[in-house]
């Protein structure tokens, strides 16, 4: 919980200046008794005026969160206590401000009358949509008197922020090729789950009936299953790619494709090391973005990639992908699958991706240049008008595949799970 302070009040008061100024007049012209009461109305007015300012100086707001890490799509609680002034009763209407990276929420206000003594509880939730760190700092409480002759902003602020965290996608296959044992030798690679690493039990998630763990299943009320270590572990180095390619030319089109592949993108990155996780796999991150991040998988649970991903954002003018990949090619070896999401595929990168493909197991590239469909929607009749170089980057694909090298882009009528599919299927 934390307390707000006071940042600066302003106020409205023409119509009163004006009204004031009216009686005055009238009185002087003609001093009666209709005219001093009005002169007498405005001064209680003024007096009101002066101690609902001051009042605001001296209320006690404090805040409170229900969390400070949520994922896209889940609803964050902001809880408001108000105490009220000694002397007088005010009409509040309460706004929290929550700022984003180029985001402005202001969730629906609360209006509410604070007694004089009293105090006021406002409880507020908004839904965040998109990922990145959200200052929850600012409020804006306002209050008019009931005549509306005048009104009072204030402002008031106390640091605070939340961080929201990518989407997971719901992803049951992806290709982590592990190493095949070799005829007649030993080999510290197998293509299973070791039986007597025991790790622990988990919940059931649709695993085979021989799994189940029934002394537990009984004792906790619900389906639980044995987990196993494993005696060999696919090695993954994923390439998030966020930036602009230095080849497109109409780079205002592809600028606004960006936008939304980079929500896309990290979504999926976020999905495919959390898939890794739970099949028992290592895995890597590499972002190339404003600046490139490594996240390297031991010693780490999915969720602190989750973290970084939630505050990466890419540019038009960032590093390149093919001068990264180019300098980790020394870091691959015959166990390691290298997985690259991108927006473009350019003829720069061609060479990088084939010296790749020497040095490592697999390569797959997997270019989202469209918004993909949701995976419970329908498949619908699409008219969006595509850049032309879509048609080159399809040729590109085509010749990668004649190399062995796993290539897909995602149609704009595709889900990213059919595509997964197709490439376990493959």
């Amino acid at each position: 919980m934390k307390r707000l302070e006071l940042e600066e009040i302003k106020s409205r008061k023409r119509p009163l200046i004006v009204a004031t100024v009216a009686s005055v007049c009238w009185s002087l012209l003609s001093f009666n008794a209709y005219s001093v009461t009005f002169v007498l109305f405005f001064a209680i007015v003024w007096l009101y005026y002066y101690l609902s300012r001051r009042a605001l100086r001296t209320l006690t707001i404090t805040r409170s969160i229900d969390r400070e890490r949520l994922f896209s799509g889940e609803t964050l609680t902001l809880k408001y206590s108000v105490e009220g002034s000694r002397f007088i009763s005010l009409s509040t209407t309460l706004f929290p401000v929550i700022i984003g990276d180029g985001e402005y929420f202001v969730p629906k206000e609360s209006s509410f009358v604070l007694s004089s003594n009293g105090t006021g509880k406002v409880e507020t939730k908004i839904t965040f949509w998109r990922r990145g760190k959200k200052d929850l700092s600012r409020l804006v409480l306002t209050s008019k008197d009931p005549l509306r002759f005048f009104s009072h902003i204030a402002k008031y602020s106390a640091p605070e922020s939340i961080l929201v965290l990518p989407k997971v996608m719901n992803i049951d296959y992806f290709p982590l090729r592990l190493r095949e044992l070799l005829p007649g030798s030993r080999s510290d690679f197998e293509l299973m789950e070791d039986p007597v690493d025991f790790r622990g039990i988990k919940e059931y998630e649709r695993e085979p009936l021989n799994r189940i763990h029934w002394n537990a299943s009984a004792k906790l009320g619900k389906l639980m299953i044995k987990e196993f270590g494993y005696t060999a572990v696919s090695n993954t180095i994923l390439y998030l790619d966020l930036n602009l390619s230095r080849e497109i030319f109409a780079r205002d089109v592809w600028e606004k494709i960006r936008i939304d592949y980079e929500e896309i993108a990290v979504q999926l990155s976020l999905s495919l090391v959390r898939f890794a996780y739970g099949s028992g796999g290592r895995i890597s991150l590499v972002i190339v973005g404003d600046e490139v991040l490594r996240l390297s998988g031991p010693g780490r649970d999915w969720t602190d990639f989750a973290e970084v991903l939630a505050d990466t954002r890419g540019s038009d003018q960032g590093p390149q992908l093919s001068e990264i990949i180019e300098e980790d090619l020394e870091r691959f070896d015959l166990a390691t699958t290298v997985v690259i999401i991108s927006m473009y595929l350019g003829e720069d990168i061609l060479p990088q991706l084939l010296r790749a493909k020497s040095h490592c197991s697999r390569v797959v590239v997997i270019i989202i240049p469209f918004s993909p469909r949701e995976p419970w929607t329908k498949r619908t009749v699409s008219y969006q008008m595509l850049p032309r170089t879509i048609e080159g980057l399809k040729r590109r694909a085509a010749v990668l595949e004649e190399e062995q090298i796993v290539v897909r882009v995602v149609g704009d009528n595709q889900s990213i799970q059919e595509v997964l599919v197709d490439l376990e299927n493959r």
